[in-house]
């Protein structure tokens, strides 16, 4: 179970750098939260920042060479984005299709194993890591 800053919940549309500085921030530690309960070594996973842009919000998106997991700062600036998708070593970085992850499925027990146990699958895990 994650616990889901006010932050990613707000209207942010006219916030400014400091609001990107703290969803970053924020995403920051989730990923590293999930990276820690998936049990990846150092080696095997980054975590990597995009700063916000014109028209795009800020991504933070955790790396494995089988799987990307996202957060990002939606367009509209309403809600914060979760997704993850598979991917064929470390130089894909389209991969497959978005699978979006609700904030309500993260906040709750079931929801976050439940995801975990998907990402194990999707990026191939063994069992010996749980």
């Amino acid at each position: 179970m994650l616990k889901i800053p006010k932050v990613f919940h707000a209207d942010r549309r006219s916030a400014g750098a400091a609001t990107d500085a703290a969803i970053t921030h924020h995403a920051t530690q989730m990923l590293r939260r999930v990276a820690r309960d998936l049990r990846l070594r150092s080696g095997e996973h980054e975590i990597v920042t995009e700063p916000a842009r014109r028209n795009r919000g800020c991504r933070v998106t955790l790396r494995t060479p089988a799987l990307m997991l996202e957060v990002a700062d939606s367009p509209t600036g309403r809600k914060v984005a979760v997704s993850f998708r598979t991917r064929r070593g470390r130089s894909d970085l389209s991969g497959g299709g978005d699978n979006a992850v609700s904030l309500e499925q993260l906040s709750s027990r079931e929801g976050y194993d439940a995801l975990l146990g998907g990402l194990r699958l999707a990026a191939g895990l063994d069992s010996e890591r749980r």
